[in-house]
């Protein structure tokens, strides 16, 4: 009896995994370049945020973390003010032209590695969030355009998964980048080496963010259907399902508001806690994305026997306990490891909730729900981004976790709520443009 159930399912793994590989190997030639695309823009991302904030906390850079709160508030508010222009300008020139114009914005990092007066960085923070956002909002609908439905969960799945999989190893080099590049040049090592080696892994991070031009470039854009006029757009007349868009928008501004407690000065807060270099803040980094990368691949599979929708909010509240065992572990070990299952769990649907949104509306609306989501997302994340930086520097360590805790069980709540019957409208909204 218990040798046939194994086998069962054993087959049922087999099959699932051939279904998979299958789907995997129908995607179009866009969607493969775009893979590529995600490669190099993984990598320079990887390190990038490893190393970007602990850069400015350096003792040498002189920046402490209400400064840091205050940068990603500026940030984060120009990305949440631009969004959804950016979405209704994706609507008008087509996911491919939007995500090359975006992809500008790593030019302004370079600014922010070599400017450091505080007003200057404020600038070039605010600037670069605007101008990337249209990249941003333009990855999904781009892969909705460049997909079928029976192939698409599977593409957001394992281009989410590449990602992480490139971060991860952005990430882990870049934790020994500096002291790396310090020790070549003679200068400095450790906790508070020398700016240098910093200032070079970051130039290398955005060297690889703008190789995703390349790719992009190849693409072939299917002929669109004429443009929506842009009069139409500012009047968001091509939106047709508002009451479906605005149930989405509210639980994701609620996580805004919790996320921005937290995750914009983990890093910095893994250092001032735990006393933690650079190195082991890349080790956490990767192997929270390897666990999270894992946890994303086999996602199609784990969700068939749940709704989209019902996925996505059991994993968010698996993820809770963790967020508090981050702020009240003993050691940087424990706290590390809580914080790894929190983001593995907390994000793992996040492809599955991707698709469930583009599905759950038109083809004319998707870059702008997408606009309206990060919109939804940046603004409350950036107000209290400014308030945890204030926090964590009188050192109140635990506050902010609370207050990210509590928030995501509201807002994983009310998606429920909203969406626990419902199912995607394939036939009305899954066909391309």
């Amino acid at each position: 009896m218990v040798s046939n159930l194994v086998g069962e399912k054993t087959l049922q793994a087999t099959a699932g995994v051939r279904q998979y590989v299958h789907s995997l190997g129908m995607i179009s030639r866009n969607a493969k370049l775009y893979l590529v695309a995600t490669v190099f823009q993984g990598l320079g991302s990887g390190i990038w945020a490893v190393l970007f904030y602990l850069y400015l906390n350096l003792h040498e850079v002189g920046f402490q973390m209400n400064f840091i709160g205050n940068m990603f508030t500026a940030g984060a508010i120009a990305t949440g003010l631009v969004a959804l222009p950016a979405g209704l300008l994706c609507e008008r020139i087509g996911p491919k032209k939007a995500i090359l114009i975006g992809l500008t914005a790593n030019l302004v990092n370079l600014v922010q590695i070599l400017v450091l007066q505080p007003t200057n960085l404020l600038i070039a923070s605010v600037s670069s969030g605007l101008v990337g956002t249209l990249a941003s909002v333009s990855s999904a609908p781009f892969m909705v355009e460049n997909s079928s439905p029976e192939e698409r969960t599977h593409l957001f799945s394992f281009q989410a998964t590449l990602s992480i999989i490139m971060a991860v190893i952005g990430s882990l080099i870049g934790g020994f980048m500096p002291d790396l590049f310090n020790a070549s040049l003679g200068l400095p090592t450790g906790l508070n080496g020398s700016a240098s080696g910093y200032r070079i892994s970051l130039a290398i991070s955005v060297v690889l963010s703008l190789s995703v031009v390349f790719p992009v470039l190849l693409v072939k854009q299917s002929k669109r259907s004429e443009g929506q006029r842009m009069v139409d757009l500012l009047g968001l007349r091509n939106i047709k399902s508002s009451r479906t868009i605005i149930k989405f928008m509210i639980p994701t501004a609620i996580i805004g508001f919790g996320a921005g407690f937290v995750i914009p000065l983990v890093n910095p807060f893994f250092k001032e806690r735990y006393n933690a270099g650079p190195e082991q803040v890349g080790v956490i980094s990767s192997l929270g994305n390897v666990t999270l990368g894992i946890a994303t691949l086999v996602t199609p599979i784990l969700s068939k026997r749940l709704s989209k929708a019902r996925f996505v909010v059991l994993c968010q509240y698996l993820s809770m306990p963790f967020i508090m065992l981050t702020s009240l572990s003993p050691n940087l070990t424990w706290a590390g490891g809580s914080y790894i299952v929190r983001t593995s769990l907390m994000n793992m649907a996040s492809p599955i909730g991707t698709t469930f949104q583009m599905e759950s509306v038109t083809p004319a609306e998707r870059a702008t729900t997408t606009g309206l989501m990060v919109m939804s997302d940046s603004i409350p994340r950036a107000t209290t981004a400014t308030i945890s930086g204030a926090m964590m520097t009188k050192s109140d360590f635990f506050t902010p976790f609370v207050y990210m805790t509590v928030t995501y069980f509201i807002a994983s709540s009310m998606y429920f709520i909203f969406f626990r019957n419902a199912e995607a409208k394939t036939t009305s909204t899954s066909n391309l443009n």
